[in-house]
């Protein structure tokens, strides 16, 4: 891939690879299944090499249920279906099967292509015809979605939420020349921008109020908006100065820094919990160890349950 599109490739990756569900969803919509989605997948790392030397990475390649996949992303259609071929033979040995001393069988995976920054979804296939030495042809196609051609709204009712941040690049084109515009056109590039982001920023801010994502998931979604935006629209000083993404940007601070606040009490619960064990295998009473831990009578006792110990409770003054 062209390092000027390769943080879209590591981006599309690191989506696939963080939010299971949503990866489950988005194959059970393109391939037309029907798996549960808690299924485990099965992530095969394996890189294939074609004979021009170069490498080629198919760490999109992963089994749910038994079923093998592949799904590549790229910005646009650049002999893609050549490129998917190429994938596809590289690495055959995982689904070669001999039938007998004759005949052998191979079973290709399932394949997909993401187009990132193409709008046109009426273009939902892309074809290849394949001609064999004996002159027969078999036509082989591949599902092709073209992420600009939905809106937040459009990903989620179509159960591709997974291709949400990328919905930042919408405005990528006439981001190009935004210093060289006049004051009225840019204002109304900014106010576009303004309504995207938060379109995006409060669809995904529904889903994770509503249950329907993770909060994993929903974190990982927020790192990705952001680094997309800052990458598209680096050269537009206009957009952090003005406040065009301050939806996104107060959202990220708000999740990270209740992030870092939940992590603080977590660390100071398991504190306070071992001084509770601490004390409980000490033998110190009851009311002592409610002192210096500050963990109710409750917590202590399934504490001390946990640790096969009994409570000392305090003893009674005359």
């Amino acid at each position: 891939m062209d390092e000027n599109n390769a943080i879209y490739d590591k981006s599309f990756k690191r989506m696939i690879r963080t939010c299971p569900r949503l990866l489950i969803k988005f194959v059970n919509h393109v391939f037309g299944k029907k798996f549960p989605l808690n299924s485990k997948i099965e992530f095969n790392d394996t890189k294939g090499v074609p004979n021009n030397g170069s490498v080629l990475d198919m760490d999109i390649y992963f089994t749910i249920c038994g079923e093998t996949f592949h799904i590549e992303a790229q910005a646009y259609n650049s002999d893609m279906m050549i490129r998917l071929i190429e994938y596809a033979f590289s690495n055959v040995y995982d689904k070669y099967q001999n039938i007998d001393r004759d005949h052998a069988r191979y079973t290709m995976a399932k394949q997909a292509v993401v187009f990132l920054k193409d709008k046109d979804r009426t273009r939902d296939k892309l074809y290849i015809t394949l001609v064999l030495p004996d002159d027969r042809e078999v036509e082989y196609c591949v599902p092709a979605v073209r992420a600009l051609g939905y809106h937040p709204k459009d990903l989620v009712e179509n159960d591709m939420e997974i291709l949400l941040p990328f919905q930042i690049i919408r405005l990528h084109r006439r981001a190009k020349d935004y210093n060289k515009r006049k004051d009225q056109t840019k204002k109304r590039f900014l106010n576009e921008f303004t309504i995207m982001c938060n379109d995006i920023v409060s669809t995904m801010s529904k889903l994770h109020e509503g249950k329907n994502i993770t909060t994993e998931e929903y974190k990982t979604m927020l790192e990705i908006t952001k680094t997309l935006e800052e990458y598209v629209y680096k050269h537009i000083n206009d957009i952090p100065e003005k406040g065009a993404d301050s939806m996104l940007q107060k959202e990220v601070v708000f999740y990270f820094d209740k992030a870092r606040e939940i992590g603080k009490e977590e660390s100071k619960a398991e504190i306070t919990k071992g001084i509770a064990i601490m004390m409980i295998q000490d033998g110190k009473p009851v009311d002592e160890i409610e002192r210096y831990s500050g963990k109710t009578f409750e917590e202590l006792t399934e504490i001390a349950a946990s640790l096969n110990k009994e409570l000392v409770l305090p003893k009674k003054t005359s």
